[in-house]
């Protein structure tokens, strides 16, 4: 594929930098994200000493097409995890490489029927945590008995998170707010039911604010040399797992 004037290179351009920015705002690792964004604009051939920036918090193209020299920064607000929508979108680069896409508008819709795309129900994301909840009980060192209320819990925790995340509460908050609650709906359950091992129920109300993603794609971006991103999600991970202890400290001073 080949761009054949100033406003195709500039959509070019804005289509870059808006796939990166959502890649990364969905959860995507940021040395994925750069190779994306790379490999789409290697496949126009009249573009030429691309260049790709991306950290968990800008996000910056540029390339030179003609002899001039296009650039483009996005600020990057994280947003829910949502791998469905990344692999959607590499689906989309890979089309965009194959030629697949006839043009760069083409892509650009494509682009926002994904970003709209209708999430998961809030029901089903409620079943599926409550689901998981038993075998967590059990994983921990819970009882049959235990992992009854360890459903219970985990409703209360899931409603909780769907909420904090409809308001755009702070992540140190929600974190807090939900280890906490967790931690002192357990206890309170445990003074009026026979609850074995209280800790593991509390420990399966925890799972769903373990920052397990955020880990796995800053070891990742170690792994493949990009350390500045590494450190910046390592931080961030760090502080939600503060935040997830300082709830349950709380929580259980109280009791």
């Amino acid at each position: 594929m080949e761009v054949s004037c100033k406003k195709e290179a500039k959509d070019l351009l804005n289509f870059s930098v808006k796939l990166a920015r959502l890649m990364i705002a969905y959860g995507a690792e940021v040395y994925r994200v750069e190779d994306t964004v790379y490999r789409i604009l290697g496949s126009f051939k009249n573009i030429q000493t691309a260049n790709v920036l991306v950290t968990y918090n800008f996000v910056i193209v540029t390339f030179i097409y003609s002899d001039s020299n296009f650039t483009a920064m996005r600020r990057v607000v994280i947003g829910d995890k949502n791998l469905e929508k990344i692999s959607l979108m590499n689906d989309l680069s890979r089309k965009i490489v194959s030629k697949q896409c006839e043009n760069i508008q083409e892509a650009f819709d494509k682009l926002e029927e994904i970003r709209y795309k209708a999430p998961y129900s809030n029901l089903l994301v409620v079943l599926a945590l409550v689901i998981s909840a038993p075998f967590f009980a059990v994983m921990f060192g819970g009882t049959f008995k235990d992992t009854i209320y360890s459903f219970v819990i985990m409703a209360v925790e899931a409603y909780f998170l769907i909420y904090a995340t409809k308001f755009k509460m702070m992540f140190f908050l929600s974190n807090f707010i939900g280890a906490f609650l967790a931690t002192v709906l357990t206890n309170i359950a445990a003074m009026y039911f026979p609850i074995e091992n209280p800790a593991s129920i509390i420990i399966v109300a925890l799972m769903p604010l373990v920052p397990g993603v955020q880990i796995t794609n800053s070891v990742r971006d170690f792994m493949a040399g990009d350390y500045m991103s590494g450190i910046f999600g390592v931080i961030g991970a760090f502080f939600i797992a503060s935040a997830i202890a300082l709830g349950v400290v709380f929580g259980l001073r109280l009791f």
